[in-house]
């Protein structure tokens, strides 16, 4: 029986960092890493056997694997432990391996893998446009100054495309009405993300409406000269 599961890529976000500049060698070292931690699997396992295992979990055809496995090895190596990973499936890899894509189309890839890193399995999730971008960089921490060639989509109106594009094509849904940021998934529906994150300003509002009013009754037993019950 023909496997149709997604089949995905995973790697760290960092090696996103020069997509723009050099596309292919950036795809090349996302395949060794994915490949390569596979293979770590199979710490005795005989060249042949890895590159089975490898042809049939991700549902693709190998040549030569000792290159991109030594590759992979070096990428795995130097990699912290904590630095924040994301998939991409093997579909939309190959795409954009095989494809030559504008530059717009590549900085959407961005995008997208940038708010899944952030999502990762959470349902919903709450994201700053600078974080955001810090991630579309391939940086796990907000950055106070983005790369060159990520600083023309710094502005609305870029902003507001690439969001709309991802919304169109990629899936995704999001909310920012009167938000510090705005929100973002890929598995609820507008109607279930806009009750999440009004429900979430509502609790915050009564918070801080609360220290508001103990302030206030402190304040007032102050000028009673009196401690508080």
């Amino acid at each position: 029986m023909k496997n149709n599961k997604i089949k995905y890529f995973n790697f760290p976000i960092t090696l996103l960092t020069d997509f723009l500049i050099k596309d292919k060698e950036v795809l090349n070292n996302i395949y060794s890493y994915a490949i390569y931690n596979h293979a770590v699997n199979f710490p005795y396992g005989n060249v042949f056997q890895i590159k089975t295992s490898i042809e049939n979990f991700f549902g693709i055809s190998l040549g030569d694997v000792s290159e991109p496995l030594k590759n992979g090895k070096k990428l795995f190596d130097n990699t912290p432990t904590k630095t924040p990973k994301v998939g991409i499936s093997t579909a939309i890899f190959f795409e954009f391996y095989e494809t030559d894509k504008t530059e717009y189309e590549k900085v959407c890839l961005l995008g997208f893998l940038a708010i899944k890193s952030i999502v990762q399995n959470k349902p919903y999730c709450k994201v700053t446009n600078k974080f955001w971008l810090s991630r579309m960089a391939g940086k796990g921490a907000t950055l106070d100054i983005l790369p060159d060639w990520l600083k023309k989509y710094n502005n609305e109106y870029q902003i507001k495309k690439i969001k709309d594009e991802l919304k169109n094509s990629w899936g995704l849904v999001t909310y920012s009405r009167y938000t510090r940021g705005f929100y973002v998934s890929f598995t609820l529906n507008l109607d279930a993300l806009v009750f999440e994150a009004e429900k979430r300003r509502k609790s915050t509002k009564d918070k801080q409406y609360k220290i508001l009013e103990n302030d206030a009754i402190q304040k007032a037993y102050l000028r009673l000269n009196t401690t508080r019950p």
